[in-house]
């Protein structure tokens, strides 16, 4: 039986059943499996270049958030990287603010050992919006999963409470959603703190941060690149 957009985003595959498996960390660790749904959308988005995909999400109507913004901020995106980073929506006019950018750039890519190419970075939601909206999440749904299925990632990083609880399905602190692997459409994701949430509360979240860098660069094989 077909459900409607806003009635979900990921279909929990057998369950959810958390199970115990060796991974690239080397560490027995909980693994849940998601899957994507390919359900009917109100907007048909087939297998495209991301210039047609953007074409069609910055003429998008179908919630009000297009009102909101004044320019559409295209994502970073291409083929073949090794890790896609997603956050719930971009800051006004752009992905990320002046100061955003400059901390993404010096920890989360430069931390991980990320070369120019090897990254993609976009959004949940693709309109600006004061607060998270999850019937926009749910019209934006369909851009998404065609991002995720054009980038071909080796791995998923989902940075902020709003998208990881989104996209995971589990409205839980987002302390209890890192250090773990979860699996969407067969690609590993993890969860991290946004570059927002950082510049909010540096001290105490340096640390952490810190952490879940050297978690995905170990995960990605990168420990012995030099940088």
């Amino acid at each position: 039986m077909d459900r409607s957009t806003a009635e979900y985003f990921l279909e929990i595959i057998d369950d959810a059943e958390r199970v115990l498996s060796s991974d690239t960390l080397a560490e027995d660790i909980a693994r849940v499996s998601y899957t994507l749904k390919n359900v009917p959308e109100n907007k048909a988005v087939k297998k495209s270049s991301f210039e047609e995909l953007y074409n069609t999400v910055a003429s998008c109507h179908e919630c009000g958030l297009c009102f909101s913004r004044r320019v559409f901020s295209r994502p970073i995106i291409k083929k073949g990287v090794k890790v896609l980073f997603i956050i719930s929506g971009p800051s006004g006019d752009s992905l990320l603010s002046p100061e955003e950018i400059s901390l993404f750039q010096s920890w989360w890519k430069k931390s991980i050992y990320l070369e120019e190419g090897e990254w993609a970075l976009t959004t949940l939601v693709k309109c600006p919006s004061s607060a998270f909206s999850r019937d926009a999440a749910d019209k934006c749904r369909v851009y998404l999963r065609t991002e995720m299925e054009e980038s071909e990632p080796q791995m998923i990083i989902v940075m902020g409470h709003d998208a990881a609880s989104y996209i995971l399905g589990k409205n839980l602190p987002i302390d209890d959603l890192r250090n773990r692997r979860f699996l969407v459409n067969k690609i590993p994701l993890y969860v991290t703190y946004s570059p927002a949430d950082f510049l909010q509360n540096k001290d105490a979240l340096r640390q952490k941060v810190w952490s879940d860098m050297l978690l995905f660069r170990k995960a990605l094989g990168l420990e012995g690149r030099n940088h």
